[in-house]
């Protein structure tokens, strides 16, 4: 198979200074057991903190959620799954340099092709800098996330929580409902409102989501959790 650097460097976005550091991040154990070269074991090392690093700063700067909830969306981002996709949507397992005994079974084996991704993040780290890694990291896995959280929002939710809210509080004469949005924060791309559910004009509950009425949604399922407590405690 020819190693074709420049198909390459078109698939990925970025034309390497050092050709060949990147035959080295396409290069497995096997292969440069077999043909004496550097392998890219030591790249996907490097490369997994590099894209941990950037995920982390760019859900950091997008403030989309508390600790925990940054947390699962990093390990969810970061994980084998969306780093086989990026290799895959590319159209690069075909240039990862194997030995003979793996190429048998390369195909069944997903660490394989998803470890590609990191050390190629490496690679492009070490030739180009942070700018350059940033940028294929957002142009790839970041992106599909970005494409995954939207689709997300598009989906109805199951229970009308506002209606459910609604029932609740004429049935029992309670008041009025109404709402309010609070905050927007993050790029247009990817927003989290923060919205309140006011009971007889006063703050009851608060609901974040990537849109007002997925915000309203979870203030009104916060709201009636909260007043269903109180009832069935007596007060």
């Amino acid at each position: 198979m020819i190693f074709d650097v420049n198909e390459i460097e078109d698939k990925i976005g970025y034309e390497f200074k050092n050709k060949m550091l990147l035959r080295q991040c396409f290069t497995h154990s096997s292969y440069g057991y077999e043909h004496n070269e550097e392998d890219n074991e030591l790249l996907e090392f490097y490369g997994d903190a590099v894209i941990e690093f950037i995920v982390t700063e760019y859900l950091f700067g997008h403030r989309a959620g508390d600790e925990g909830k940054l947390t699962a969306f990093r390990a969810e981002i970061v994980s084998k799954g969306p780093l086989l996709k990026a290799v895959k949507k590319l159209g690069l397992t075909e240039f990862v340099l194997l030995g003979k005994g793996q190429e048998k079974t390369s195909n069944s084996d997903e660490k394989l092709f998803s470890s590609v991704y990191e050390a190629l993040v490496a690679g492009i780290y070490i030739d180009g800098g942070i700018s350059a890694a940033k940028k294929f990291v957002k142009g790839t896995i970041i992106k599909d996330f970005e494409e995954s959280q939207k689709k997300k929002v598009k989906v109805a939710p199951s229970v009308n929580e506002k209606s459910a809210l609604q029932e609740y509080v004429q049935k029992r004469k309670i008041g009025s409902i109404s709402y309010e949005t609070l905050s927007k924060t993050g790029p247009d791309h990817l927003p989290v409102f923060r919205a309140a559910a006011l009971l007889n004009g006063e703050k009851f509950a608060e609901g974040t989501g990537c849109s007002v009425k997925s915000a309203e949604s979870q203030a009104a399922k916060r709201a009636l959790a909260k007043l269903k407590k109180s009832e069935k405690s007596g007060r």
